[in-house]
């Protein structure tokens, strides 16, 4: 897991900063980032894992990637020897049709390993290849264990006759012709001895045909939200044997996607999930044209659908499974209202009428939901239209007009509008956006309601281009940044966060949404923190109670950013108060310096745009 460092103060850090929130973020990324080009998709063979389908990213080949094995360490006895808790482990490896060669180097990758209190169960699915039983004759390791089935019982029921066999304390799943790390269980080991973690996953790439790697996946630590948009955790996966039986295994009816189904009901019982931020396990790339067509395998992408609305159904939540137009063969979830919830609308706006008007007559005129209410704080207009434009918007019953002439704070004023609401649900919202999607405010309440969530945020856009200006906050080396700022709003970005409902440590205060009972159980806006980091501060806190952040990214508003105050970075003062605020954002919360469990310690920590790190 990351250290805490100390908190970069230097002018580079300021420069970033800087240059991210003034625009030059597309020079950013061309100096830091890559560009994308379409994945050559893994090749889903009978036994390989098929549920990866989603997990296959949009992205090309990330470019300066190398894996490089880690050494050995000289004193690698005494650490083990002086572990409390040694775990074994079973590796289990349905086999079907698997080439010589491959099946040589997959076993060879067990055999290698540094940790050695395992066991490996291959199982033949009845190959008509008589090649893999001269395989599995070949071995000699009483370690290994073969079961050669006499029916074909698909990959569930064969990874099942495995689960049957093992002894060990955990089970690692490994596909047939792909291949572990060397150190992948010491690894294991070392997590599960520190965290006693029932679920552990971590980061993966892929092999080349030519015996390169590339395309690292690096992941957050857990996100539900995300598992529901797609099979991320993906490999390695370890997970407590008791609790693999206690779920049932795995089902065949969702054979093609038999993994995440599995993943998916390990991770409602387990008591801890982990994960560990190095790549310990390589897919093997196969050339195919059929395998860059993610609907070459309409039965995976089908019980990949099956499998979350398997879900929604024994978690008790009513909602869809939608297909995501951008990305064939994926999907998002709706989660629908539970009743008919007041949604209180809190818009603080000073001396900004004509803008203010134009985010109101949004919110009446696009939303299809109308059980709201919209609070506007005059934080002390003196602008005539303006205050012609608060007499004529407060004529409607369901706006309400609060006057708080005082110095500007967000916190406050946001907090005097939450005592003056009356709805379950509130809505923080800028005076300076305008609705796009008509559905925002059911998509974002039916997140809302769930136990789990905290803060929903919405995707937010420039006006002019359909370019990012908020799709999630990322906690980077030189403070709370916005990702993919500048993005097109239909670039997947990276392994399609942009385009899929992922988790995120914060998301942005101009359009904010969260349960009134959960906002007052944190306590309310800081008021410590009147002009910067106020939100994402909330978010922190969100997160420390045990709940998780979301933004919905099917829910779009353009965002004419700073029309309000101006921009922090235009004159020195601001400089050094945005400063200030950082500081004590992380004098506040010194456990997320330079830590963002959302993000990934091996992608790179100045740049919004999840490029490799250096």
């Amino acid at each position: 897991m990351r250290k805490s460092g100390r908190f970069v103060r230097g002018t580079v850090s300021l420069l970033l900063l800087q240059l991210q929130r003034r625009g030059f973020v597309g020079t950013l990324r061309k100096l830091a980032s890559v560009a994308a080009r379409p994945e050559s998709y893994k090749h889903y063979l009978r036994y390989r894992s098929p549920v990866d389908l989603e997990a296959a990213p949009l992205l090309g080949n990330l470019g300066g990637y190398t894996f490089v094995p880690r050494k050995k360490p000289d004193d690698l006895e005494t650490i083990i020897a002086r572990m409390t808790h040694r775990p074994t482990f079973t590796i289990v490896v349905p086999l079907y049709n698997t080439p010589a060669e491959l099946f040589s180097k997959m076993v060879e990758s067990v055999l290698s390993q540094w940790y050695e209190y395992w066991e490996l169960v291959l199982i033949d699915d009845n190959s008509p290849e008589k090649s893999v039983r001269e395989s599995l004759g070949g071995l000699t390791d009483r370690r290994i264990k073969t079961i050669l089935l006499n029916a074909n019982l698909g990959i569930s029921g064969a990874t099942n006759a495995g689960l049957a066999k093992a002894s060990g304390e955990y089970i690692v799943f490994l596909d047939h012709d792909d291949e572990l790390t060397h150190d992948c269980l010491f690894e294991l080991a070392r997590c599960i001895e520190a965290e006693d973690a029932d679920y552990v996953y971590s980061d993966e790439d892929k092999i080349r045909p030519d015996g390169g790697y590339e395309q690292p996946f690096f992941k957050p630590d857990w996100s539900p939200d995300t598992l529901m948009s797609t099979m991320y955790t993906c490999h390695v996966s370890c997970v407590r044997r008791t609790l693999a039986e206690d779920v049932g295994g795995l089902r065949s009816d969702f054979d093609g996607s038999q993994d995440w189904d599995f993943v998916l009901r390990v991770t409602e019982k387990a008591k801890r999930i982990s994960h560990i931020p190095k790549v310990l396990y390589h897919w093997r790339m196969i050339p195919s044209s059929a395998a860059r067509d993610i609907t070459a395998k309409p039965y995976a992408v089908d019980a990949a659908r099956r499998a979350r609305v398997a879900a929604l159904e024994r978690r008790r939540h009513v909602g869809t499974v939608q297909a995501v137009t951008e990305l064939p063969g994926y999907f998002r979830i709706h989660y629908a209202l539970r009743g008919k919830p007041l949604i209180s609308i809190i818009i603080p706006s000073k001396n900004n009428g004509i803008v203010l008007k134009r985010c109101v007559d949004t919110i009446v005129g696009r939303s299809t939901y109308s059980n709201v209410e919209i609070i506007v704080l005059d934080n002390g207009s003196t602008d005539e239209v303006t205050l012609e434009i608060l007499r004529t918007l407060q004529v409607s019953p369901k706006i309400h007009i609060i006057q708080h002439d005082a110095p500007f704070n967000y916190s406050e004023i946001n907090n005097i509008g939450v005592r003056a609401a009356k709805g379950s649900i509130l809505l923080f919202l800028n005076d300076d956006t305008e609705v796009i999607s008509p559905f925002w405010l059911e998509t974002m309440a039916g997140y809302a309601q769930l136990d789990h969530i905290g803060a929903v945020g919405a995707k937010l856009l420039y006006p002019q281009g359909q370019k990012i200006q908020h799709a999630g906050v990322v906690n980077l080396a030189c403070g709370p940044s916005h990702a993919f700022l500048l993005s097109d709003a239909r670039d997947p970005c990276y392994f399609n966060r942009n385009l899929l409902e992922h988790n995120w440590i914060a998301v942005t205060g101009a359009c904010l949404m969260i349960e009134r009972s959960k906002f007052d159980r944190i306590g309310g806006f800081d008021e410590a923190f009147p002009v910067a980091y106020n939100d994402v501060e909330l978010c922190f806190r969100v997160l420390q109670h045990g709940l998780f952040n979301v933004v919905c990214s099917a829910v779009e508003l353009f965002h004419h950013e700073s029309l309000t105050r101006g921009n922090d970075h235009e004159n020195e003062q601001k400089m050094q108060r945005l400063t200030a605020d950082r500081l004590r954002l992380f004098e506040k919360h010194p456990h997320y310096l330079r830590r963002d469990p959302y993000h990934n310690v091996n992608l790179h920590q100045n740049d919004p745009n999840f490029s490799i790190g250096v």
